[in-house]
C-alpha cells in the first residue's frame, strides 16, 4: 500500500543518495528537509520489514495487549478464530543526528542542545551522561563534543486469522517510537581523551521520547474486526501506520 508513496519519493530519495556518497553517513536532521526526513524513515521501515529485522518488544506494548499472545504451537482454536499478535520491527539503520555541539566546556555547558525538537536538554547534561562521571572528574578547560541522536522502533500489531492449520495476518497497525542516544568526547583530568555512548532504548530500561500511534493501535477489538473482514474478502491483507 506504500508503492504510491515510494513512486513519489524517488527523485528526493536520488538526490539524498548523491549527497551522501559525498557526506558522511550521519547527516544532521537540520541539513535535511522534512520530507527528505520522511522518505528515509520509511525506506527503513520497509526494509526492517522485508528482512524481518525483529527487536524485543517494548514492555509497555505488551502490556497493551490486555492478554498473552496465544502460542502458535497452541491447539487448533478453529478456522475463522482471530487474535492479536505483536511483533516490532527494528531501525535498519544508523541513528539519526540531531544536534551536536563543541568548544571549550566550561564554555558551552550551558548551551542547550536538541533532543528531538521540541525536546531540548544541555550539552553539559549530555557530557556528563555518556561519562557517567562527576563534574570533578571531567577537565571543564578543555575542548568537548556533545551529539544528541535519534531512533526508532516501529511495534506492530497483527490481526491474525486462523485458517489452513496456521494463524494469517490480515491486518496491521504499527506505531513508531522514537529513542534518544548521546555521544561525547571529552577530556578527563587525567588528561585522558575520552569518547563514549549512551542509549537509552527499552534494553537499557528506557521508554520511548515520542510515541506515534497508528489509528486503531490501542483498540486490539478493531484490529481483530478488520482481520477477520478481510478473511470474509478473500483473505486479502492491508494495514494502517502512524501517518494515518
Amino acid at each position: 500500500m506504500k508503492s504510491n508513496f515510494f513512486k513519489k519519493s524517488l527523485l528526493v530519495l536520488s538526490s539524498v543518495c548523491i549527497l551522501s556518497a559525498a557526506a558522511p553517513y550521519s547527516v544532521l536532521a537540520s541539513e535535511m528537509s522534512t520530507y527528505e526526513e520522511k522518505v528515509i524513515a520509511r525506506q527503513q521501515y520497509e526494509l526492517s520489514k522485508k528482512n524481518n529485522y525483529i527487536v524485543p518488544n517494548d514492555r509497555i506494548d505488551e502490556l497493551s495487549l490486555d492478554e498473552p499472545q496465544v502460542s502458535i504451537m497452541a491447539e487448533n482454536p478453529g478456522v475463522g478464530a482471530t487474535r492479536v499478535n505483536l511483533v516490532t520491527y527494528g531501525w535498519y539503520g544508523q541513528p539519526i543526528v540531531q544536534d551536536q555541539k563543541a568548544g571549550n566546556f566550561n564554555v558551552i555547558k550551558g548551551t542547550t542542545i536538541v533532543i528531538l525538537s521540541p525536546l531540548l536538554t544541555t550539552v553539559g547534561s549530555v557530557v556528563l551522561s555518556v561519562a557517567d562521571l562527576i563534574l570533578s572528574n571531567v577537565n571543564v578547560t578543555q575542548y568537548a563534543t556533545a551529539k544528541t541522536m535519534i531512533s526508532y522502533n516501529y511495534p506492530t500489531k497483527q490481526g491474525q486469522v486462523y485458517y489452513s492449520n496456521a494463524w494469517h495476518t490480515l491486518f496491521e497497525s504499527t506505531n513508531r517510537n522514537t529513542y534518544k542516544h548521546y555521544y561525547s568526547i571529552f577530556i578527563d583530568t587525567n588528561k585522558n581523551s575520552r569518547q563514549g555512548t549512551v542509549d537509552y532504548v527499552p534494553a537499557n530500561g528506557h521508554s520511548a521520547i515520542k510515541v506515534e500511534s497508528a489509528p486503531n493501535y490501542n483498540n486490539n477489538s478493531v484490529i481483530q474486526s478488520k482481520a477477520y473482514q478481510n478473511y470474509l474478502q478473500g483473505k486479502k491483507y492491508t494495514d494502517e501506520d502512524w501517518t494515518r
